[in-house]
């Protein structure tokens, strides 16, 4: 069976380091995030609230594996870190983080504007 080729999300995610977080560890739950496309179809569909992710159950992330970006880049960038000193063992620098975000938001911006087409073709 061929292996299914990464988008360019999934290929961004690749670059950032991971780590344990802490448990019970709430402190990137708590912003207004805001998703790709690519990464809201992958996730289940809930109401968003003025705070914590919806996808917060129990303390813990129901998502964790489907996290998008800006939860994955937490805590593993010298530009956000942990408050709790968790985190990988070499962070992204300040240089490779922004880096990165200008890529997400060139990919976010332009899934926007092609779902935004795709709506107006349909109508």
């Amino acid at each position: 069976m061929a292996e299914k080729e990464l988008t360019e999300i999934q290929k961004l995610y690749e670059k950032i380091p991971s780590f344990m977080c802490k448990e019970d560890c709430m402190e990137c739950c708590d912003n207004q995030i805001q998703f790709a496309p690519e990464e809201l179809e992958r996730m289940p569909k809930v109401d968003w609230p003025d705070s914590w992710c919806p996808h917060l159950k129990n303390n813990r992330c129901s998502i964790y594996q489907c996290r998008g970006f800006i939860c994955r880049i937490y805590g593993s960038s010298e530009l956000f870190p942990c408050p709790h000193g968790y985190g990988p063992e070499k962070p992204l620098t300040a240089e490779e983080t922004r880096a990165l975000f200008r890529e997400y938001v060139r990919i976010k911006t332009e899934q926007e504007k092609n779902a935004e087409c795709k709506m107006q073709d349909a109508e």
